[in-house]
C-alpha cells in the first residue's frame, strides 16, 4: 500500500475490513455456541444469514463492476481474482449447506465440525482479500483516473440492496479507524436522503461504543448543517 490510500478512493480496503470483522466475530461465536441451547443456536443463524448475503453481494459487485475496470488495460491482473472467486464461491456454498444442516439438527459434534469448516473458509478467504487490496487496487490507481473509479463505485452502490447496505454498515462502522469512519459519515450526511442518514445513525448507536457514537452523531450533524 502507498500514500495513495490516503488521498484516492480505495474500492477494497474498507469493505474488506467489514468482512474480516464479520467473519472473525462469527467464527468466535460459532466456537463458543452451546449447541444444546436453542437460543444460542438461533443467534448464530441470525448472524450467519445476513453475512452470507453480504459475502455473496460483495463478490458479485467485484465480478460485475470493480474487476471490470481493468479489462481494457490490464486484464491479467484481475484474472486470478476472478478465478479465486469461483473457488471461494464453491467453499461458501458448501459452508452454507453445513450451516443449514447443523442449525436444523444441532449437536456438539456437528457444531464443532461447522466451526472448523468456518475457520477453514476464513483462512482461504483472507489471502484473497490481501491480493485485491495490494495488487489489484495498486494497478487500478496506476492505470485508472479518479473519475473512472468514482463511476465504478456508483455502479456497485446502485446494485446494493438496503438489506445488504445495513449489514455492511453494521460491520464497517466499528471496523474502520476513526478518521475514515468520520469521513464516511460526513459524506453520507452531505449526499444521502435523511432516511438513509437516520438509518446509519441507528446502526451506529447499536454497534459503536457511546463515545464513538457521540462523535459520529456530531460529525453527521455538522455535515448535514453545512449542506442544508
Amino acid at each position: 500500500m502507498t500514500a495513495d490510500t490516503l488521498v484516492r478512493d480505495d474500492l477494497f480496503t474498507h469493505i474488506h475490513k467489514a468482512l474480516r470483522l464479520g467473519l472473525f466475530e462469527l467464527t468466535v461465536q460459532a466456537g463458543r455456541t452451546d449447541w444444546a441451547d436453542p437460543a444460542e443456536v438461533a443467534a448464530l443463524g441470525e448472524r450467519w444469514w445476513p453475512l452470507l448475503d453480504l459475502l455473496r453481494a460483495h463478490t458479485e459487485h467485484e465480478d460485475r463492476h470493480i474487476l471490470r475496470i481493468l479489462d481494457d488495460v490490464d486484464p491479467q491482473t484481475t484474472e486470478p481474482a476472478g478465478e479465486q472467486h469461483r473457488d471461494l464461491d464453491d467453499l461458501l456454498g458448501d459452508l452454507d449447506d453445513r450451516f443449514i444442516a447443523v442449525l436444523a439438527a444441532p449437536n456438539p459434534s456437528a457444531g464443532l465440525g461447522l466451526y472448523r469448516d468456518l475457520a477453514r473458509f476464513v483462512a482461504s478467504y483472507l489471502p484473497h482479500l490481501h491480493d485485491e487490496e495490494t495488487a489489484v487496487m495498486a494497478r487500478v490507481w496506476e492505470l485508472c483516473g479518479d473519475e473512472e473509479i468514482a463511476v465504478t463505485r456508483a455502479r456497485f452502490m446502485a446494485d446494493t440492496t438496503p438489506e445488504v447496505m445495513a449489514t455492511t454498515l453494521q460491520y464497517m462502522l466499528p471496523a474502520l479507524e476513526r478518521p475514515t469512519r468520520h469521513a464516511l459519515v460526513a459524506r453520507l450526511a452531505a449526499t444521502a436522503p435523511p432516511p438513509v442518514l437516520q438509518g446509519l445513525l441507528q446502526i451506529g448507536e447499536r454497534v459503536l461504543d457511546p463515545a464513538a457514537f457521540a462523535d459520529v452523531r456530531a460529525v453527521a450533524a455538522a455535515a448535514a448543517a453545512a449542506h442544508g
